[in-house]
């Protein structure tokens, strides 16, 4: 049996270690993993011979609370009450008392006589142990059962600081005085200076879940639903499948579903990144978290609660954030020995002084090179770093699904691209289309009328052409239709007879023409329809899956970059051949099965190559496995999502060079904070224990104990600057500095912004500032004339009123 619990009360890597040493010996317990920064602990064990409450005892043994992990990632976070913030200030009411009495002399301050100055010492100093004592019971409990952390060294260097002056204050009051210095101010310092870096850390630390608690935030905690025909108010954990949901303008949608009245424009950029609303209607399909920019909708509920994308999106982020790299197994076994050895370091110093020195000096070095060691930095290092990125990623539409994807993707230098959905959109459409006789739209609304009649994939293209360039349903309708299997229909209208199909279903109607319009498309991987009567040829069209608008230009960045692109794919030589062509890819393989697509990947590794398998459907499962890195497409089949390591939610293909880029920054932070970790505790240690004493270089435990706290502080901080990654933007062959603003006629809705958008965007040399639907304009930047500009947009099907 597999099960998580969630684990609280961990401060640094060696409460994990310990946790995790500990549980791994009990007998039944095959594995178990532990996750400082998922607060989480992961056990595999025979429940016949260890229970779950057995499990549970040894971890309270050990300080820590421990239950079942709660399952509902969309439970929003707590505001946790900020116990570390109260400890400080409370703490700080009776250390600055403290510090009057211990140092106020110094500087020429009234002191009372000095066992009654002595005394208000140790009652203060008593105060703030008795504030801190979590440090105590935390530090023993972990000592006793041979798993010493963070607050075993801190515990240790503030008692035996407290010990050491209590004694001599019993001396005193014994008349004996040996007019040795007193730590009380020191065991107390320690205990603040933690405290105060352990609350800044933990707010920090927090801050590396922000991306995904942005996310949880977006569920309403009450939604409006149908039944009966009224509307009520229930709260968004009572919502079930079939519920009929009312959303409104300026609302979330709170479940994955099916429109079934309304129309609206939905903004996805919380699951997708993409910022361009899209248009939705009844029959159209919505997930959690998308949000009704205007507009009215009623959904049906198909997925709530745990089934919704968001929710898995959530589940996989901090599955991700939660797991551990392969570069953090060597620093978690140094964190696992570090206390011990660290406390070994002390002892050695103490007797190495004593004997050199005295006992004051010999406490003195002692008690900071316990506090001034930090395995707290160490343990920190990678996990921080691996959340922040994990959360980043998120919000750029870039999902790793562990740490381990995370860290391997910096190695990617081949990419191999599956084409359908991939490269392209999935879905063809009529690309070209050829009227030989009569008049246009009378063509377009035959076709139309022909093709209704078929639910086919190409009869559904012909019939969108038709719609898109001005035919309304209904114009006309034909009679006697005829299908004939694989080769078209056959339809009456207006007592004449009409074929709309291939060449074979023309007959005597096809000529050589005929054949050299079917070459021609043939050679650009298209599939060709012709429209006749029964005399002559009326009309051609052509249908293609087209290139994505973004394909192109992610495959040249990543060639850019050294790496070697391929494309694989199931289609003849001709369609690859094109696609490979617009795309700019070099390689590719036609009439690939899957096994012939693992096999591709397995022919790259064999010669070197580290391998980004990039696909979205069930045929490229077996490449995306066998792929050192399995990459799917977020639009594609689950059986994909399931055997690939990174997703990208909204399909792009740019996606994959941020999603290497990303890799590299975490790691490269990764080994920033490694460094700063080994590098602190490898100078720090010798310069608490007295080595440079000689030279006049030296600490005491009250720098020691922020030393340490700001080295924890340095690490988080440095991860966090993971949360403000950005993807390279693309380089620019030429700086623009002529603005130009161009007012346009005809755009009506969202829908047509977005066309006028595209097509600016296709025109080399130009930056679209704003596309405005309200003022009628667009303003960009650009050195391209003003023809060239006029002349995309009316193609696009609006008119130009002045470009200025």
């Amino acid at each position: 049996m597999k099960e998580k619990f969630s684990v609280s009360g961990m401060t640094c890597s060696a409460c994990s270690a310990g946790i995790e040493r500990t549980v791994k010996k009990l007998n039944g317990v095959n594995s178990a993993d532990v996750s400082l920064m998922g607060e989480c602990m992961t056990v595999e064990y025979d429940e016949t011979v260890i229970t779950r409450q057995e499990i549970f005892d040894e971890v309270i043994k050990l300080g820590y609370g421990v239950e079942k992990y709660d399952e509902n990632v969309l439970k929003e976070r707590k505001p946790q009450p900020n116990k570390l913030r109260k400890r400080f200030f409370i703490s700080l009411s009776f250390l600055l008392p403290l510090m009057y009495f211990s140092m106020g002399a110094m500087i020429g301050l009234p002191q009372p006589p000095e066992v009654v100055n002595v005394t208000l010492q140790m009652l203060l100093s008593i105060a703030v142990i008795a504030v801190n004592f979590k440090f105590f019971s935390s530090g023993a409990k972990a000592l006793v059962k041979k798993s010493p952390n963070m607050d075993t060294l801190v515990g240790l260097g503030s008692g035996i600081s407290f010990l050491y002056s209590f004694v001599y204050t019993i001396l005193l009051y014994a008349k004996r005085d040996f007019g040795v210095h007193m730590f009380y101010e020191s065991a107390a310092m320690i205990l603040v200076l933690v405290t105060l870096g352990k609350w800044l850390e933990e707010r920090s630390k927090r801050k590396t879940g922000d991306e995904i608690e942005k996310l949880i935030q977006l569920m309403p905690s009450v939604v409006t639903v149908e039944k009966n025909g009224a509307q009520e108010k229930i709260a968004f954990s009572a919502l079930e499948i079939g519920d009929v949901l009312v959303v409104k303008q300026g609302e979330y949608v709170p479940v994955d579903g099916k429109i079934i009245e309304g129309h609206a424009y939905i903004d996805r950029a919380a699951i997708t990144g993409e910022s361009m609303p899209i248009e939705a209607q009844e029959g159209d399909v919505v997930t959690g978290a998308d949000i009704v920019k205007s507009g009215y909708i009623k959904v049906l509920a198909e997925k709530v609660g745990a089934d919704t994308t968001l929710s898995q999106i959530v589940k996989m982020v901090k599955d991700a954030g939660a797991s551990k790299a392969p570069i953090q197994k060597a620093a978690d076994k140094i964190a696992g020995i570090f206390v011990p050895i660290v406390t070994l370091i002390a002892i050695v110093t103490f007797v190495v002084w004593f004997v050199m020195a005295d006992l004051a000096t010999a406490a003195n070095f002692a008690i900071s090179v316990l506090v001034i060691s930090c395995p707290c930095s160490l343990g920190l290092a990678t996990p921080v770093a691996i959340m922040a990125a994990t959360g980043r990623g998120m919000s750029l539409g870039i999902l790793y699904k562990d740490a381990e994807a995370l860290q391997k993707a910096k190695d990617v230098n081949c990419v191999l691209l599956d084409k359908t959905a991939t490269l392209t959109v999935g879905q063809p459409k009529v690309t070209d289309f050829v009227c030989l006789q009569g008049e246009t739209m009378a063509i377009l609304q035959l076709a139309y009328a022909i093709e209704n009649h078929s639910n086919h994939p190409i009869a559904e293209c012909i019939k969108n052409y038709a719609e898109e360039n001005g035919n309304k349903k209904g114009s006309i309708s034909v009679e006697n239709y005829l299908y004939e299997t694989g080769k078209g229909a056959i339809a009456e209208f207006a007592g004449k007879k009409y074929r709309m199909g291939n060449r074979r279903l023309l007959g005597k109607t096809a000529d050589k023409q005929t054949i050299k319009w079917e070459k021609e498309y043939s050679k650009q991987g298209k599939t060709v329809v012709f429209l006749a009567d029964e005399k002559e040829l009326l009309a051609v069209f052509a249908l293609a899956d087209t290139l994505k608008d973004e394909s192109a230009l992610a495959v040249a960045e990543l060639k850019e970059r050294g790496i070697r692109v391929a494309m694989l794919t199931g289609d003849n030589e001709n369609v690859a051949k094109a696609i490979a062509k617009q795309a700019g890819v070099e390689e590719y393989f036609a009439e690939a099965l899957p096994k012939d697509k693992a096999e591709a990947v397995e022919r790259v590794r064999a010669v070197g190559g580290f391998v980004a398998m990039v696909g979205d459907g069930i045929n490229d499962s077996p490449a995306l496995k066998a792929a050192d890195v399995g990459v799917a497409m977020g639009n594609g089949t689950d059986v994909a999502i399931d055997s690939a390591d990174v997703v990208l939610s909204r399909g792009d293909l740019t996606l994959v060079n941020t999603m290497i880029d990303l890799s590299k920054s975490t790691v490269k932070n990764i080994h920033q904070n490694l460094f700063w970790a080994f590098f602190y505790n490898v100078v720090a240690i010798p310069i608490a224990a007295g080595v440079f004493s000689f030279i006049g270089f030296t600490l005491n435990p009250m720098i020691g104990a922020a030393c340490m706290s700001l080295s924890s502080l340095f690490v988080v901080t440095n991860a966090l600057r993971l949360t403000r990654f950005h993807k390279k933007k693309e380089k620019k062959t030429r700086e623009i500095d002529m603005e130009k603003t161009i007012k346009i006629e005809g755009m009506m809705c969202q829908h047509c912004v977005a066309h006028v958008t595209k097509a600016l965007q296709s025109l080399d040399g130009v930056e679209v500032i704003e596309v405005n639907l309200k003022k009628k304009r667009a303003v960009v930047k650009t050195d391209v004339s003003n023809e060239t500009l006029n002349k995309a947009i009316e193609e696009a099907g609006y008119t130009v009123k002045g470009i200025s």
